[in-house]
């Protein structure tokens, strides 16, 4: 029996598409290399969609409208876990590519009035896209993505069709959930009314009704290429992150944290991963030692009372913020002086730099040892409350690209279009190094990767990308993150797979070994093995007691 989905987008194709298949190759120069992940792989997705516009509308035109309708599928693929890599359908912009038909629209009803015209464009779209394996065997998957422009009737779409009714509807492109059953009748209902005006029509040549010339859905069918994984366990490339054969000394991490609504405030969900991913630092390497902070603060002098808190320990002051228990006593169980302390420690770790040492001992294969400071320069602040917010966000990660060696975001993606969009940046910006970055944000596969890899110097021979093929959980972000630096600092040179294993984290409520379908790409061209040329890696001393 077909699912209503299935009978959704037979129908188009029976319809709209004619004989039309929905596979075709991949785009000219599209990569097809496959990436290290868990729950996900890495398939080719081809489909054929269609815009309706106005008679002659320019290619810009056009070309606006595929990508409109495009970006819903983000929203769209999410139930059925399927990231797309293209995150501006520029693979479906290419005029010579589209088929053009101007149509008569009819109204069946009303056959005495004079007829109308629209143009009808179909397109087709080839991509990439992590898919989850549990579609594994499958090779076709059919979706609904939004037609025309759908914010003129977003209100009664965001009721019925929104997995975040009380979204702000400029993003109602990202909650779209056709699955919805309210939507799922909607969709039906449309069909409906498409096929019983092409009845009514009687077949006629080039001719289409109003309900399919408005139309609200376009329900697709995808193909899907077989699931392709990397020949064998790829690792990062310890030896240049470690500077084996140079004279490097220090590997530099930068540690970036956004914020969900107000940086001052200790329950600020995004916050409490900031201070998550410190407490498993810690907890992973006790001997990281802060050795700078700008603007300058003693991260442990905490007061009461105008009175200065003897012992004051980071653990102490994490409990504080992430469990609200240890609270010393001379604030007691007063709520209002809990409260003023929570505050007090968040703030030394907020809209400040906080540089963490730690030395370490790295011996190559021919027994050559060097001493190696890793460093983490961690930040927690506002990022995209106002353009001055975000100016100073770029500039701090613009420091990073040049500076770092291993570049760590946990924090909203923004949809792409904050101040990390790689439309800000570009290969003057990034040092010519190898670099391994993480962006653990919603669908920040789609939102970043491609384009990062193209603004850095030597692309994937010098970059690695740790990205997100799904939205995730804010929950447990700073704990996967510094899960991941302390995998690549434990000495046992890990493979990707490893790593991404290691980033897995039991939720509060139940669920076990949850990742966001993330996946390592730019690993294919690293030569690192530590079977071959092994590293031994050993963390030293504290930098000061």
């Amino acid at each position: 029996m077909l699912t209503p989905l299935r009978i959704a987008a037979s129908a188009l194709v029976a319809l709209a598409l004619g004989g039309c298949s929905a596979a075709s190759s991949p785009a000219d120069g599209q990569s097809q290399a496959p990436l290290t992940g868990l729950s996900g792989a890495e398939r080719g997705i081809h489909f054929k969609g269609q815009v309706y516009v106005a008679p002659g509308a320019s290619d810009a035109d056009v070309a606006a409208a595929v990508a409109r309708e495009v970006k819903t599928a983000l929203g769209a693929l999410q139930a059925p876990k399927v990231a797309l890599d293209d995150r501006d359908a520029t693979n479906a912009q290419d005029p010579s590519k589209w088929t053009r038909e101007t149509l008569s629209v009819v109204d069946p009803a009303n056959p005495n009035a004079a007829p109308g015209s629209i143009e009808r464009v179909t397109y087709a779209y080839d991509d990439t896209a992590v898919v989850s394996d549990d579609l594994a065997s499958q090779s076709a998957l059919d979706f609904v993505m939004l037609a025309d422009d759908y914010e003129q009737h977003v209100a009664p779409l965001q009721q019925d069709c929104s997995s975040n009714p009380s979204d702000d509807p400029a993003s109602f492109w990202y909650d779209f959930a056709p699955q919805n059953s309210a939507c799922q009748t909607r969709i039906q209902n449309e069909l409906s009314a498409i096929a019983q005006e092409q009845s009514a029509l009687g077949g006629r040549a080039n001719t289409v009704g109003p309900k399919e010339a408005g139309r609200w859905f376009m329900p697709v069918t995808a193909t899907l290429d077989p699931p392709q994984a990397p020949s064998h366990d790829f690792s990062p490339e310890y030896d240049r992150l470690f500077g084996v054969g140079t004279g490097k000394s220090q590997l530099v991490v930068y540690a970036f944290f956004g914020v969900n609504a107000d940086e001052t405030d200790p329950d600020d969900i995004l916050g409490q991963e900031a201070i998550r991913f410190l407490r498993t630092m810690l907890q992973g390497e006790p001997s990281f030692r802060p050795v700078n902070t700008n603007p300058f603060a003693m991260l442990e002098d905490i007061y009461v009372n105008g009175n200065k808190l003897a012992g004051v320990t980071y653990d102490e002051m994490f409990s504080w913020i992430l469990d609200q228990t240890s609270y010393p006593p001379e604030v007691g169980t007063d709520a209002t002086r809990i409260a003023a302390l929570r505050k007090q420690a968040m703030a030394k770790f907020t809209e400040r730099w906080i540089y963490w040492d730690l030395p370490f001992s790295v011996k190559d294969a021919s027994g050559d040892t060097k001493n190696v400071t890793v460093e983490v320069r961690f930040f927690y602040g506002d990022e995209a409350s106002s353009d001055t917010a975000k100016q100073h966000a770029e500039w701090r990660y613009l420091e990073a690209f040049w500076y770092g060696d291993v570049f760590l975001y946990n924090g909203h993606s923004h949809f792409g279009n904050g101040p990390l969009d790689p439309q800000h940046y570009g290969p003057q910006n990034f040092n010519g190094n190898y670099q391994l970055m993480l962006v653990n944000s919603c669908l920040s596969y789609n939102y970043y990767h491609e384009d990062f890899f193209r603004d850095k110097p030597g692309g994937t021979k010098n970059l690695d990308m740790i990205v997100n093929g799904l939205s995730s959980y804010v929950w447990g972000g700073g704990e996967a993150t510094a899960k991941l630096l302390l995998g690549l600092l434990d000495g046992q040179q890990h493979t990707y797979k490893e790593l991404l294993q290691g980033m897995e984290i039991d939720l509060p409520w139940g669920e076990s070994n949850y990742e966001p379908m993330r996946v390592a790409d730019g690993e294919l061209d690293n030569v690192f093995s530590q079977a071959a040329t092994p590293l031994t890696v050993t963390a030293l001393g504290p930098v000061y007691p």
